[in-house]
């Protein structure tokens, strides 16, 4: 529909519509630009010079000349050199930090294990580190837009309050305002903060940086770590469900009689059969949990326990992408998280159960591995800060032949 308001609205509106723009379709002259929104050529070279001085956009190199019509327009893209979003994953057993520009490119990023121990501590140890990143970035004159953290379960929307996350044994907590009041103590400056399932947020992270961002068929990212979980985007974004817990596949049961006990009091879920904790099960006579890394090196060694828990695993795992793809119909199916590092170790039994379970579809979705690797959720929770800046209220701004669109 066609959207109405005051004068400075309506501003901040184009100027968000023209970045999306050029997001979208880079190299737009100005006169593209005012073709593209019906805008006249004095308002968008306005907007365009507020947007360059601001950091947001640049010019492309010295256009080249074209024989015998003079000089090609300069072409406009996404500045990369000074804006630069924060991102966190707070993971089981570790924590990364990212810095990235707000095309996706890594100024920086750290991943450190840990013991996850109360709350308060663990959030002192994260604040630390992500006081140190933004020091760095100022340091280098580089101007921080905000934060986006991606945790481990569900948050609700649309305050962003955390509700539960199982495997770290946390719930009711608002996350946000916990790590502000350690910003404070650190004396820094306020800026926007933004909590998001680390299932979405790696879903982000191919709708935003990805190669998604330029095709936006139906998308599911399966992160499979201590806990499995499933991010959903499609053309309008991110779909979040209800409540803000749509994706929450690892929760859903797959072995109802005699199902193992999960971290969610449930029996028989898919985390209980699909996750890094399953292989570690196979592997050990306790409970230990075992490092991704630590089976790495035993596979690699040739150890033959932890070729059949994947491939059971594996099994297992092919039959959540037919649910997924029957439930669905995505385009792609996105395999990410720890678990991910095992590869074709992992993947092909996979598919292979997959397509065993697929018989009479006609019609298959490409599944492959993610391509941000470790870094998908810190990624997409910085992306998450910049569609904060870049969607008011969550709702998409752009151009049509016809003008101005909100929907």
């Amino acid at each position: 529909m066609t959207f109405t308001s005051s004068h400075s609205d309506l501003k901040q509106i184009n100027r968000l519509a023209v970045i999306n723009l050029i997001k979208k379709q880079p190299s737009l002259s100005r006169a593209d630009i005012a073709k593209h929104t019906g805008l006249t050529k004095s308002t968008i070279g306005k907007i365009v010079q507020e947007l360059i001085d601001e950091h947001w956009l640049q010019e492309e190199d010295a256009p080249t000349l074209l024989e015998g019509a003079g000089r090609r327009p300069t072409g406009l893209t996404l500045d990369n050199r000074t804006l630069t979003l924060l991102g966190a994953e707070i993971g089981v057993d570790f924590i990364t930090v990212i810095a990235c520009s707000i095309t996706g490119e890594v100024r920086f990023h750290s991943n450190l294990p840990y013991q996850h121990n109360q709350l308060e501590s663990s959030l002192d140890q994260l604040a630390d580190l992500l006081t140190h990143v933004w020091h760095m970035m100022h340091s280098m004159n580089h101007h921080v837009l905000g934060l986006g953290i991606s945790v481990p379960g569900m948050v609700n929307m649309p305050n962003e309050h955390v509700a539960v996350l199982p495997n770290l044994g946390w719930q009711n907590f608002n996350l946000i305002e916990l790590m502000r009041a350690r910003f404070t103590m650190q004396q820094l400056p306020l800026f926007p903060i933004t909590i998001v399932n680390d299932a979405n947020a790696a879903a982000l992270s191919e709708f935003v940086f990805g190669r998604s961002q330029f095709n936006r068929n139906p998308l599911v990212h399966i992160t499979v770590g201590v806990g499995v979980g499933a991010g959903i985007t499609s053309e309008n974004g991110l779909y979040r469900g209800t409540n803000g817990w749509a994706g929450e596949i690892g929760h859903s049961v797959l072995q109802p009689i005699n199902g193992l006990p999960c971290a969610c009091g449930q029996y028989g879920c898919v985390e209980t059969l699909v996750s890094q904790r399953a292989l570690s099960r196979a592997l050990t006579s306790d409970s230990a949990l075992l490092s991704v890394e630590h089976m790495q090196r035993r596979l690699a060694q040739g150890d033959v326990a932890v070729k059949a828990g994947l491939d059971e695993v594996g099994y297992y795992l092919g039959i959540v992408l037919r649910n997924v793809a029957n439930y669905l119909n995505p385009e792609s199916i996105v395999i990410g998280g720890p678990m991910s590092q095992f590869e074709d170790a992992l993947m092909k039994p996979a598919i292979a159960s997959f397509q065993a379970h697929s018989k009479g579809n006609l019609i298959l979705p490409n599944i492959r591995l993610c391509e941000f690797g470790l870094l998908a959720s810190s990624l997409g929770a910085a992306a998450a800060i910049l569609i904060k800046h870049l969607e008011p209220n969550g709702i998409p701004v752009h151009f049509s032949h016809q003008g101005l669109l909100r929907k």
